[in-house]
């Protein structure tokens, strides 16, 4: 045990707290697993039990659960458990919950250790013959330095439900830049949420993602995006484009030529890279597996810089692992919401559509995520822009479409406009 990192003082004082008020352990998750010593893994089992039985928790109950388990004599006896429920001396009370919250911290970074040490011991030889799956190893140990969020009771939720019936909790929104379109969706996805785009090849998935991207930025979140497709700087010039809702050109297209309509100039540049470098934002474009992904998307919001993730796309993102593209898929969308859940961030992600129209290489992507807008392109044209003298693409009226909607109306569509050469929607108002 001498080398086990243990929190062996916070331990005592953790079951101490849970004995003393019974609200510390329904307001608080806790688990077995968060104690390192039998014998308090015993004693919690046991003040567990009582509570169930009689919904509060107190050393006496706890002693008698243990004598009638032919658990005490492994507790050390009365005396033994006694002096670990008596480590700590506080009223019952929020100063009490409080204080138990201190001490759970504690016990979620030892286990932390404790579960970082196991999984490298479990594949100590697999490591040494570089035959591990480094991508699920990284994503084991992003996991164990990511804090397990609180678990509230039910009169917490009751009381958060009730402050959102009256509108004293701010709704916190991540809005796609599609006013309709957001409105439809409550104001956009929220912490814990998934949305997905999904479109044909070339059809705006991305310039949507990229949209939500810069919105979430102008309101302060921070942000972080996997490419799969794209460099960073490629990224980057999409979303300054649609910071200045002007065409960025290369310097040496712009060379003798005073100004073009529409075509940012090196003093719009500027300032678009001056705004972006003040914004909290992050690009990976190195990783392709999923497991790094998570791990990094956890790690990143530990940090505070994912408040919004975005994974540009599903079909790209590769998982050794899996027996076929459907599976890989599948668990790919399963483990983003379960990572929005867990960090408490959204995530947003794009999908390809196969020729119905529907979410290609599986259904689960539906079933898994709380929005699904579909981004369709009817009439579809191409023309020649005579001002620059070169091809861009325009559409009649195009729409997104949303799938599902988990706060309101779905098999709805807002009328929009796809500029591709500034990297963005634009609604259109029906008269």
């Amino acid at each position: 045990m001498k080398n086990t990192p243990i929190a062996i003082t916070a331990e005592k004082a953790a079951l101490s707290l849970i004995a003393i008020d019974p609200e510390v352990l329904p307001h608080l998750a806790w688990s077995e697993d968060l104690f390192a010593i039998s014998q308090h893994k015993l004693i919690f089992t046991a003040l567990e039990r009582v509570y169930q039985r009689t919904g509060s928790t107190n050393a006496l109950g706890a002693l008698s659960d243990l004598e009638t388990t032919g658990k005490l004599n492994a507790c050390g006896g009365k005396d033994g458990v006694m002096e670990i429920l008596q480590t700590i001396f506080l009223s019952p009370g929020a100063m009490c919950v409080e204080t138990a919250a201190d001490y759970r911290a504690q016990l979620i970074k030892a286990k932390g250790y404790r579960d970082t040490i196991k999984t490298w011991e479990d594949n100590h030889d697999d490591i040494c013959a570089m035959k591990a799956d480094l991508s699920s190893l990284a994503e084991s140990f992003a996991n164990a330095i990511v804090p397990e969020s609180q678990c509230k009771d039910v009169k917490a939720h009751l009381s958060d439900f009730m402050d959102d019936l009256e509108d004293k909790t701010p709704l916190e929104n991540f809005p796609t830049g599609i006013p309709k379109l957001d409105k439809l969706l409550g104001g956009g996805a929220r912490r814990g949420e998934m949305l997905v785009v999904g479109a044909q090849t070339s059809g705006g998935k991305s310039i949507l993602l990229y949209q939500a991207a810069l919105q979430a930025l102008l309101n302060g979140k921070s942000v972080t995006i996997f490419s799969l497709e794209m460099p960073a700087k490629a990224i980057l010039q999409r979303i300054a484009s649609n910071l200045l809702g002007k065409t960025i050109l290369p310097l040496r297209e712009m060379e003798g030529v005073t100004e073009w309509r529409g075509v940012a100039s090196a003093k719009d540049i500027s300032s678009a890279i001056v705004q972006l470098m003040g914004m909290n934002l992050t690009i990976r474009d190195d990783l392709s597996e999923v497991g790094e992904i998570v791990a990094e998307a956890s790690r990143l919001a530990s940090l505070g810089k994912a408040d919004l993730i975005i994974v540009d796309y599903l079909q790209i993102v590769t998982m050794p692992t899996a027996d076929n593209r459907e599976q890989a898929v599948s668990e790919l969308s399963r483990r983003l919401k379960l990572t929005a859940l867990k960090t408490k961030s959204v995530v947003m992600t794009a999908s390809q559509l196969n020729d119905e129209g529907a979410v290609r290489e599986s259904r689960a992507i539906g079933h898994h995520t709380d929005f699904l807008v579909i981004i369709s392109h009817p009439d579809e044209k191409k023309k020649e822009a005579s001002s620059f003298k070169r091809k861009t693409e325009t559409q009649s009226t195009s729409r997104v479409r949303i799938d599902k909607n988990r706060r309101g109306q779905r098999d709805v569509f807002v009328p929009v406009k796809m500029r591709g050469d500034i990297s963005r929607f634009e609604q259109i108002d029906e008269h």
